[in-house]
């Protein structure tokens, strides 16, 4: 756009790692959600598996837990849940520390947009900046 060429170098850059930055933070999102689902999928397969094939056995723990070993499926459903599991809260760390990444150049970006990168730039051109921002979803007009 006409804008890139109005706007001094390090604003330009700022702009794109800020896009960068959101969406990276998008797509842990996306990835999150997946997992989820994932680990939602397998617990209620696990469920009804047990259920049908196992849940009729009354007996000890260790019984259940042989019935279980048994089941190659089982074994297999309950790896899968584990692991996504863990990599759901892998992710929601990787969400938090993406998530203060963007908030925090966001904020900056808002700053710098106020005060120094545009005293030379006219009303239009901001407002270009503003649109092509929020096509991204990101807000640049106030911190809030």
């Amino acid at each position: 756009m006409a804008w890139r060429e109005l706007v001094p170098n390090d604003a330009r850059k700022t702009f794109e790692t800020l896009i960068d930055r959101k969406r990276k933070w998008e797509n842990c999102k996306s990835r999150a959600v997946f997992c989820a689902l994932l680990c939602l999928f397998c617990f209620l397969m696990f469920g009804i598996v047990y259920f049908r094939n196992i849940g009729t056995i009354h007996g000890s723990f260790a019984r259940l837990y042989e019935s279980i070993m048994s089941s190659s499926f089982l074994i297999f459903l309950l790896a899968v849940f584990i692991v996504s599991f863990v990599y759901l809260y892998w992710l929601a760390k990787e969400i938090d520390k993406a998530k203060k990444k963007y908030e925090t150049l966001r904020i900056e970006t808002v700053d710098k947009f106020d005060t120094t990168w545009l005293k030379s730039i006219n009303f239009e051109t901001r407002s270009e900046i503003s649109i092509e921002m929020n096509s991204y979803d990101i807000n640049i007009d106030y911190k809030g």
